[in-house]
């Protein structure tokens, strides 16, 4: 009877039916409304949802978008206007690249520490938090990893120009657009074909595609337009890796100290052995490059980057230092990843209150009361919003991005006519000059909310001007 149930299920089944739950548990942990979407996958599904449905909307005004919006056309084929579709389908592209992280970790690896790592990495806060968001650390860790295989097939071809390369040109423009951290694609892959490669000249041509789409995405997206701004100080956001939602916790930099030991060790590792995968290299670099700015996508790349990376260091270290036996060989293994294990479930599992209890970031808070303030469909309704996009999703109504700051008071007030709210972070010295412009319009907007996430201005009625 048990080889039978042994031959019938094989280890693929289980992960299969393991992801299942996992899926059922997301889903269940997902908070269900219109807020804590990164400010680029909404304005993403924004144009993705108007270009579908033949509206239309400001969002063409909001900036230039990045190419994540691809990933989001089968959306529109059935589940256009649903924020839940875009999660579950975020989701599911996170599952198939822990598939394909496992197979590449089970072949640079082995199999135990890959085993580990991938678990340890979707059980994790930070994936969950980044999913819920459809934040662009799910789709860049997918593009590190498609790159890696395509980089792969590129090699193996004998031909000039393969088809494979034309798509490597779409990955990396697609990670450029989304996040600095795309850079590492391109710098890996220059460091690959014109260090290591034995055919120079195709590296070079190879190349001179990469170096086209490279500027291009620099220049259409440069400053990167709608992604997380950077944390004050990188550890404290770094510890939400396992910590999870900064709105459960309070700052830790601590956690987030060990973690960048760990993974600063793992780093100095691989560049002391003289790694050459691809994959390996674009963990390092990404990782490096993310920490100069320090949001929830870096995190999710550091963290995949210190279990990639650092558990078969650990498996080597338990091994080399450790006495005969289990205990011996894994013990200081086990104790690690059931410490991280435990600690990482707990906080995933506490996400859910998020959802039930309506927490809001700064941000949001902001965003909820132009939400209230757009509630009376009779009552008219343009907002200019700093989150214009996140703005769009809440409140169901006109809302266009910020104006610019003018030196002329008056002009300014001719600009904004029509105009009924104004959300805005006057603490960012960007908005100081907006901020002086409504100063000076004080007759004509009044203070509705003072939050410390931003201010929100209503344009006062005729009346009140009289």
């Amino acid at each position: 009877m048990l080889s039978t149930l042994q031959d019938m299920f094989k280890p693929r089944h289980l992960g299969l039916i393991g992801l299942i739950a996992l899926a059922w548990g997301y889903m269940s942990l997902f908070r269900y409304d219109s807020y804590g979407i990164e400010e680029a996958a909404a304005l993403d599904l924004l144009i993705n949802w108007s270009i579908i449905h033949q509206i239309a909307s400001p969002v063409a005004l909001f900036g230039v978008p990045d190419l994540r919006a691809i990933f989001f056309i089968p959306l529109d084929m059935y589940w256009a206007g649903s924020l839940p579709a875009a999660k579950v389908f975020t989701m599911f592209t996170l599952f198939a690249t822990s598939l394909l992280l496992y197979r590449w970790s089970e072949k640079e690896h082995g199999g135990e520490s890959s085993m580990m790592a991938t678990a340890l990495l979707l059980i994790s806060p930070i994936c969950l938090l980044q999913t819920d968001a459809i934040g662009s650390g799910i789709f860049l860790l997918f593009c590190f990893t498609v790159a890696n295989w395509l980089d792969d097939g590129i090699r193996e071809s004998n031909q000039l120009f393969p088809s494979w390369y034309f798509l490597q040109l779409l990955i990396t423009g697609m990670a450029i657009s989304m996040h600095p951290m795309g850079l590492a694609i391109p710098l890996v892959l220059a460091w690959k074909w014109l260090r290591g490669s034995a055919d120079k000249q195709k590296g070079i041509r190879l190349m001179s595609g990469i170096g086209i789409v490279t500027v291009l995405m620099l220049f259409v997206r440069w400053g990167w337009y709608g992604i997380d701004a950077a944390a004050a100080n990188p550890l404290t956001i770094l510890a939400d890796s396992i910590l999870g939602s900064p709105l459960l916790h309070e700052p830790s930099w601590g956690i987030g100290l060990i973690i960048a030991d760990i993974l600063l060790i793992a780093i100095g590792m691989h560049v002391y052995r003289k790694a050459d995968n691809s994959l390996t290299l674009m963990f390092i670099a990404a990782s490096l490059i993310g920490s100069l700015h320090a949001d929830h996508a870096w995190t999710l790349i550091a963290w995949a980057s210190t279990l990639y990376l650092g558990l078969p260091l650990l498996i080597q270290f338990n091994e080399r230092f450790g006495w005969r036996g289990l205990v011996g060989q894994r013990g200081l293994l086990l104790i690690v990843v059931m410490l991280i294990a435990t600690v990482s479930m707990m906080n995933t599992r506490a996400i859910g209150a998020i959802g039930k209890q309506h927490l809001k970031s700064d941000t949001d808070i902001v965003i909820s009361i132009l939400e209230r303030e757009a509630t009376d469909t009779e009552k008219p309704f343009m907002a200019a919003s700093q989150w214009p996009a996140r703005t769009l999703l809440a409140c169901r109504r006109d809302v266009l991005p910020l104006p610019p700051a003018m030196e002329d008071t008056a002009l300014f007030g001719q600009k904004i006519k029509g105009v009924t709210h104004f959300a805005f972070n006057p603490q960012l010295p960007s908005l100081h000059g907006l901020s002086r412009n409504a100063a000076a319009l004080s007759d004509k907007l009044e203070t509705i909310a003072l939050l410390p996430g931003g201010v929100v201005l209503k344009a006062k009625s005729p009346a009140a001007h009289k």
